[in-house]
C-alpha cells in the first residue's frame, strides 16, 4: 500500500480547512487503495515515523504551502531525512511546495481574469439579478414568515439513534467527564479508544473488565453488546493520527487548543464530533437517556443548553414514572 501525507498550517479558526477537506476527499475518490492522511508541521516527524511502521510500499509528502521558505527548505526536507536513515527500505518523496507547481501560477492567472469583468458585464448581471429578486419578493416575505413561525415552534437538533455497535469510537480526555461518555458507550457495543496523559484510575478498572468480557465472549456466542465490549487506553497526548478509521470523536478535555485542534482534524476527515466544553462547536450532543427494561427508553434533552436542567427533569422521570413505565415494560412482554 501506498501513503501520502499532506503538512499543512495548524488552524483553529472555523471553515479554514474547506478546501483542504475538498482536496483529502478528492485523493480518497481517485486513489483507491491509498493511504490519505494530513499533519501539521509540528507533528509531521511524529506522523511520518507512525505511518512508516506501517505495511507501506512508499510515502509521498505535499507541503499544503505556497511561500518556499524556511519550513520547506530546511525543517521538512530535514525531517525527512532524518526519517529515510530510520527506515531505508521505504522511499520517501517530497514534492515541491504549491507555490511551486508550474500549474498553481496558471491557475492563479485564470482565476483573476475571471473575476476582471467590464463594467457592462457586471450591470447587465446586477439588472438581472434586481428584476429576479423583484418577482420573488412576495414569495420571499410568505416563505420568512412560515420559516419564522416554524422556528419558534420547532428544535434545532433532529432527535436520532444510532447503531454503534462495531464502530470505533474516540474519546480525548481522561477525566470524569470522559469517563461518563465511556460508560454511556459500553452497552452500544462500540469499539472504544480513550486517549489522554493522565488517566483516571477507574478506566483501569473498565479496561480489565473488558478483557475479561472478550475472553468469556470466546467461549459463548450468544454474549451481547451488553456483556462484551472493548475499551483500549493510550495515556499519551493526542494525535491526529488517533482519528484513523474513527466513526466518531467525543472531546472531554479543559484545553480549548486540545479541543480546537479534535475538533478541525475530525472535521478534515468527516467524522462525527461531541464537545463536551462547547455544544455549538459539536455535530450532536447526548441526550440524558434513562432505560426502562428491554424496551423502553427515554431521553431528555435540552438542546444542550441547560444540562442542570435536564438532570432535573431525568430524576423527575425516574422518581414518578419509573414504575408506570416497568408496569408497561412487563405487561408488553406478557
Amino acid at each position: 500500500m501506498k501513503a501520502i501525507l499532506i503538512i499543512a498550517h495548524h488552524c483553529i479558526l472555523p471553515g479554514a480547512y474547506k478546501g483542504f477537506e475538498e482536496i483529502l476527499d478528492r485523493l480518497h475518490h481517485d486513489l483507491p487503495g491509498t493511504r490519505v492522511a494530513s499533519t501539521s508541521l509540528l507533528d509531521l516527524e511524529n506522523d511520518l515515523r507512525t505511518i512508516l511502521r506501517e505495511d507501506v510500499e512508499s510515502v509521498t509528502l505535499l507541503p499544503y504551502l505556497l511561500l518556499n521558505g524556511q519550513h520547506t527548505k530546511n525543517d521538512v526536507p530535514r525531517v525527512v531525512a532524518k526519517l529515510q536513515a530510520e527506515f531505508p527500505q521505504i522511499p520517501i518523496t517530497l514534492l515541491p511546495c504549491l507555490g511551486d507547481w508550474k500549474e498553481f501560477s496558471s491557475m492563479v492567472v485564470c482565476g483573476i481574469r475571471n473575476a476582471q469583468l467590464d463594467e457592462r458585464t457586471l450591470a447587465e448581471a446586477s439588472c438581472r439579478r434586481k428584476t429576479k429578486e423583484n418577482n420573488a419578493l412576495v414569495e420571499e416575505n410568505h416563505l420568512s414568515s412560515l420559516v419564522s413561525r416554524l422556528s419558534s415552534k420547532t428544535s434545532n437538533l433532529f432527535s436520532i439513534e444510532l447503531n454503534l455497535e462495531g464502530r470505533n469510537v474516540l474519546v480525548v480526555g481522561g477525566g470524569r467527564i470522559a469517563l461518563r461518555k465511556v460508560k454511556t458507550l459500553i452497552p452500544t457495543g462500540a469499539h472504544i479508544t480513550v486517549v489522554a496523559p493522565q488517566i483516571d484510575p477507574e478506566f483501569n478498572a473498565l479496561y480489565r473488565h473488558s478483557e475479561r468480557s472478550e475472553e468469556s465472549s470466546c467461549f459463548s456466542h450468544s454474549a451481547s453488546a451488553e456483556q462484551s465490549f472493548s475499551i483500549t487506553l493510550k495515556k499519551r497526548p493526542y494525535e491526529p493520527l488517533d482519528l484513523r478509521c474513527v466513526f466518531m470523536v467525543f472531546i472531554c478535555t479543559d484545553q480549548p487548543a486540545v479541543n480546537a485542534q479534535v475538533s478541525n482534524d475530525a472535521r478534515a476527515r468527516r467524522i462525527l464530533v461531541n464537545n463536551a466544553c462547547d455544544y455549538l462547536d459539536g455535530d450532536f450532543i447526548v441526550p440524558a437517556r434513562m432505560d426502562f427494561g428491554e424496551n423502553i427508553a427515554v431521553t431528555v434533552s435540552t438542546q444542550g443548553r441547560a444540562p442542570s436542567l435536564a438532570k432535573k427533569l431525568k430524576q423527575k422521570i425516574q422518581a414518578e414514572w419509573a414504575e408506570s413505565l416497568e408496569q408497561a415494560e412487563r405487561e408488553f412482554e406478557s
